[in-house]
């Protein structure tokens, strides 16, 4: 009896740790969480990229894309559960409802993941078997260089809360988001010190943006290229920036790590 015991405390502090990313120490007590408010929902095979990455107890923990057969691209703060427990769900629109089901052979976090907090948030999973594509699962194209401009329209997709602090939804949503240039990014946030050059950003002035359980999902742009993976932002759409890790910045990790390189 004790040992079940042990277990279900266990399984609950991983399922309590990874519903979403929270910034204990944002001031007024406020948390900042990874996470779609103000969006629609999405056509099967309209955005071919997007997985959902859960755990094996059939919960959905975190959004990624598809970048190679083998890899797929997420933040690094949804790798707080071990490997053996993660699996990804491709070709699909509900999350639920798998196109195509892929267990997790190895996870690789950027070393310098959070130092300093919640910098360098971006991890890559490989899995045990290539993915098979379809005209539903498709990879995406990866930025190299940041040549987007202050309101620039972005797209960002997942199965977040449409609200604050809600459950994980059960299609696939996407919003349309603005760029933010890094200065006006860095004095809109409420603490300067959780952004730095490897982020970018989005205004969330008209409502819309990230939520609980987008974390880890593709920010893309009108080429078709994902440029941020979300990080974070002040819950849910309330007026603040939304923050992702700049694929064009960690791209040479990105491409060292797949390799088998020290990228870090």
């Amino acid at each position: 009896m004790y040992k079940v015991a042990v277990l279900f405390v266990s399984v609950l502090a991983l399922w309590t740790n990874c519903e979403a990313r929270v910034i204990d120490a944002a001031p007024n007590n406020v948390p900042i969480e990874g996470r779609i408010v103000g969006g629609n929902e999405v056509v099967k095979g309209e955005l071919p990229y997007q997985v959902s990455i859960q755990n094996t107890f059939g919960e959905h923990v975190c959004g990624g894309s598809i970048i190679a057969p083998e890899w797929i691209l997420t933040a690094g703060h949804c790798m707080d559960w071990p490997k053996k427990y993660l699996k990804i769900v491709t070709g699909t629109v509900e999350w639920n409802k798998p196109g195509g089901e892929y267990l997790v052979d190895d996870v690789k976090i950027h070393c310098l993941y959070n130092k300093p907090m919640y910098h360098n948030d971006i991890a890559l999973v490989r899995l045990s078997t290539p993915i098979v594509y379809d005209k539903f699962t498709q990879p995406i194209q990866l930025a190299t260089s940041n040549t987007l401009k202050d309101g620039d329209s972005l797209l960002l997709s997942g199965w977040g809360s449409i609200r604050a602090w809600g459950n994980a939804v059960n299609k696939l949503n996407k919003v349309s988001l603005k760029y933010m240039d890094y200065q006006t990014c860095v004095k809109s946030v409420r603490n300067k010190k959780f952004v730095g050059v490897g982020h970018i950003c989005t205004s969330t002035k008209d409502g819309k943006g990230s939520c609980s359980y987008d974390s880890g999902g593709p920010l893309v742009d009108a080429n078709n290229v994902q440029v941020g993976i979300v990080n974070g932002g002040e819950p849910c759409a309330l007026g603040y920036p939304d923050t992702f890790a700049s694929v064009a910045y960690y791209h040479d990790w990105i491409v060292s790590t797949i390799e088998g390189k020290n990228a870090c």
